[in-house]
């Protein structure tokens, strides 16, 4: 221990001498580890954290896929009969749930809240394994008809709507303007999926939900909780057999959903959240680790030209006694209070970057508001810092092992040129820093170039000076199409009085929201090729004003207008898309689309009760869930008088910034009905920004990293070539004294440069081909190796290099020839 301590001692003596040196390993390190620390504390929150909920591994999340009809896997959804199959059908789970997260309206006349709350089976909350902290969870009956008026409180709406007093229980809370009882009260600590979610509720299904003419209507997730010996092979197993009879039980159905590819998706819980940003996710967590490698590599060599300018000082303490282990326990000893006092450092940097990282958004990732430096991550930091120091130290400590003390005393003695081994080591370094550099540019270039492909789609409609909000009139005073109706009307009315307002329209599904619909619709006398699908385009409820409000474009016939009522012929409007595939090049107005009633109108054609809609109209396609969504099969708007809405989204176009008409729109609201809120305000602007945030932050991220590599290597180039100039002063003072020339010099160091610049471009080029298909997943509009990336980042990439070689090429073409060969 003793000995220890004198290392220590001595290292921080040395470390203090050369505070040059230490200072700037130290700023290496800090940042590389610093940047990996933040990195690592999201993927370790998002990734490799499980859910906080009991044995989260056993969790499944379940829905029915149709990718022949255009239905995204992303929709997520199950149907209620397929609820009730699986519960009577398999032995794989413990139990199983339908659920849903919903915005209610919560308070009184005049102080209306919106709040997210959790609709599901009695089931969920036994099936997460949650507990009462005060009274009690809900029961099969609550789940009935008529016995759902009750809530579960979260501990933190306990806590603000009652002040934690336990008299809460069987006390009511308005909601949807309608009274629920609390019959229970959640532990502090516990949540699922949304950290926002207020209220619990039980939900009840109708005769006619759980009926087969219900099959394959998906409006619920799916959860289940496999048996401790059950396996997820198992249950998809156990899934797929059922379908299979079902296909079977359901003639009619067979052919349609075969088309379609159906089939359900059985995927363990926490794999479904995070299967849009995992690849990412790890994509930057090797990036980062690349900077970290440019960064020990740049140190490396920092601690190799040191050892070399020790070596006098190393065989000296040899030559004395001091035996090559306590030597290299000593340069081991210097090495890691560098790497620790780095990794120190490190997590300051790290917290400042998850607080920065914050600000991208990534607290809207699954998990994301457990992101944190907690002990983990801190043991994860102090780890890797250990590893790095011992990287480091471990290259000049080998070096030891060919000491040779009349050497070291006779190279120390002379400034001509060092031993070719540790230049040729410091020449391979830098190629890999060069490499590494080069590779992380093309991520970067290709990303933003992928960026400004995406900034150049169009989504089909004017983005500016448009505001969005939502109002969700309850059943419990709207209860019909007609009361809906005239509050649509009112509002729409009083709007469009309001100054600066152009146009304002109500849809039931907002481009860029988390919402949409979709549903099987036919063409009259449209004959299906064999094998072909039905397709599924998206559904959407709309007043007149809409189109006008966002500018989406009439192709062809008319818009919605006031006459197109409840008492009106039903009537649509297509779009592009939907004409198309339906009519081809002919005209469609006029012409007539059909839905289905009845499972077996799919197969059999239209029935009495089939719904017809005259065409009047179309429009041009929009992206409706973001600009680099697959390009759906179209979509169809119904107009609102005769497919009432409920959970209405105002869409208002104003002369200016839209953000000044939220408060005359709120007090508009409030003055027809003062329950209702107008919440989930954005202009549609933020709504694009935000749907582009998954790939904004990796590309931001990315360029830092890129910068932050370009910078390391660029110092190794320089550091190399100073190093060797101030090592050749001897040989380039008799260069000069024999005639050559200052440029000659500065061709000499530069060419040397230039090729250290073009062999870590060739690996590195080799490298980025190597991961171009973890790169294409990232992409947009662009392959993995554009030839304009690649040009760019290699010009730019020699840019800096030859920067960084001009430097001590300058220095060594002023060199004094008498000077440098009196040097001794």
């Amino acid at each position: 221990m003793e000995r220890v301590v004198q290392d220590v001692r001595f290292a921080g003596r040395v470390l203090w001498k050369d505070r040059g040196f230490a200072g700037t390993a130290i700023l290496t390190l800090a940042i590389c580890i610093g940047a990996n620390a933040a990195i690592f504390a999201i993927v370790n929150a998002v990734l490799l954290q499980p859910l906080p909920v009991p044995h989260a591994e056993q969790l499944v999340h379940m829905y029915n896929a149709y990718p022949g009809a255009g239905v995204s896997e992303g929709a997520g959804a199950t149907g209620v009969p397929d609820y009730y199959d699986r519960l009577r059908e398999t032995d794989v789970f413990q139990e199983q749930a339908l659920y849903n997260t919903r915005g209610v309206t919560l308070g009184q006349e005049g102080n209306p809240q919106r709040v997210a709350a959790i609709l599901g089976t009695p089931s969920l909350l036994r099936l997460l394994q949650a507990q009462p902290w005060r009274g009690r969870l809900f029961t099969e009956e609550d789940g009935e008809l008529g016995k759902t008026h009750k809530i579960v409180l979260t501990y933190a709406s306990w806590q603000q709507y009652f002040g934690g007093r336990d008299d809460a229980i069987g006390k009511d809370l308005r909601i949807n303007g309608e009274p629920y009882t609390v019959v229970g009260v959640l532990p502090q600590g516990f949540g699922f999926l949304d950290p926002d979610v207020k209220l619990w509720m039980p939900l009840a299904f109708t005769a006619q939900q759980k009926s087969d003419e219900s099959r394959h209507s998906n409006n619920w997730s799916y959860l289940a909780r496999l048996k401790p010996t059950a396996t997820i092979a198992q249950a998809r197993q156990q899934i797929d057999a059922l379908n299979a009879r079902n296909l079977d039980r359901f003639p009619q159905l067979k052919e349609i959903l075969i088309n379609a590819r159906f089939h359900t998706v059985v995927v363990p819980l926490q794999a479904h959240l995070v299967r849009e940003i995992k690849s990412t996710l790890y994509l930057l967590w090797g990036g980062v680790a690349f900077v970290l490698l440019i960064g020990v590599v740049n140190i490396t060599n920092l601690m190799l030209v040191r050892s070399s300018a020790r070596m006098k000082e190393i065989a000296t303490r040899h030559a004395l006694g001091a035996g090559l282990g306590r030597i290299a326990r000593q340069l081991l000893t210097e090495t890691l209070i560098l790497t620790a006092i780095g990794g120190i450092a490190g997590l300051a940097l790290g917290w400042a970057g998850v607080r920065t990282l914050a600000t991208f958004g990534v607290a809207q990732t699954p998990q994301g508001t457990a992101i944190s430096l907690d002990a983990t991550v801190m043991a994860f930091t102090m780890a890797l810092a250990v590893v790095v120091g011992l990287v480091i130290g471990i290259v000049p400590v080998f070096g030891l092992r060919q000491l040779n003390l009349s050497q070291a005393f006779r190279e120390e003695g002379r400034s001509g040129t060092a031993g070719r081994g540790s230049r040729g080591l410091r020449r391979v370094l830098v190629t890999a820093q060069v490499a590494f550099a080069f590779m992380l540019l093309i991520g970067a270039g290709l990303l933003l170039a992928s960026f400004q492909r995406v900034l150049a789609v169009r989504p089909g409609f004017d983005v500016e000076h448009v505001l969005t909000g939502t109002v969700s009139p309850p059943t419990s005073r709207y209860k019909g199409d007609a009361e809906l109706n005239a509050f649509t009307n009112r509002l729409l009315d009083r709007v469009r009085a309001l100054p600066g307002v152009e146009a304002a329209g109500v849809t039931n599904v907002v481009p860029f929201g988390n919402d949409f619909n979709d549903s099987v619709i036919l063409a009259e006398g449209y004959v299906m090729a064999p094998g072909e699908s039905l397709i599924s385009p998206y559904q959407t409820s709309v007043t007149p004003g809409y189109f006008e409000a966002l500018h989406i474009p009439l192709k062809r016939g008319r818009l919605f207008t006031a006459s197109d009522n409840e008492r009106a012929p039903r009537v649509v409007i297509i779009d592009e898309r939907l004409a198309k595939r339906f009519f081809g090049d002919k005209d469609p107005i006029g012409r007539r689309l059909w839905q289905p009633d009845k499972a077996e109108e799919l197969q059999n054609g239209p029935g009495p009760t089939s719904r017809y809609y005259t065409i009047v109209g179309v429009v041009g396609s929009i992206r409706t869930r973001g600009l680099t969504e697959k390009e759906p099969v179209g979509a169809y708007y119904f107009a609102s008088a005769q497919d009432a809405i409920r959970t209405m989204t105002l869409v208002t176009r104003a002369s200016g910034e839209p953000d000044a008409l939220t408060q005359a729109i709120r007090r508009e609201v409030m003055a027809i009905d003062p329950e209702l809120p107008f919440y989930a305000v954005r202009s549609m602007t933020e709504r694009v920004s935000q749907s582009l945030l998954n790939r904004r932050t990796p590309m931001l991220l990315a360029v830092i990293f890129a910068a932050v590599a370009l910078f390391l290597a660029s110092l190794g180039i320089y550091g190399v070539l100073a190093y060797q100039v101030s090592q050749r002063r001897r040989e380039i003072g008799i260069r000069l004294a024999l005639g050559s020339d200052g440029p000659r010099i500065f061709r000499l160091v530069v060419r040397e440069g230039l090729l250290l610049l073009a062999l870590g471009v060739a690996v590195g080029l080799a490298g980025a081909f190597a991961i171009r298909r973890a790169m294409e997943t990232q992409l947009f509009g662009i392959q993995p190796l554009d030839p304009l990336v690649l040009g760019t980042v290699a010009v730019l990439l020699g840019i800096v290099a030859f920067t960084a070689c001009a430097v001590p090429a300058r220095r060594a073409a002023q060199i004094d020839p008498l000077i440098a060969l009196t040097d001794q």
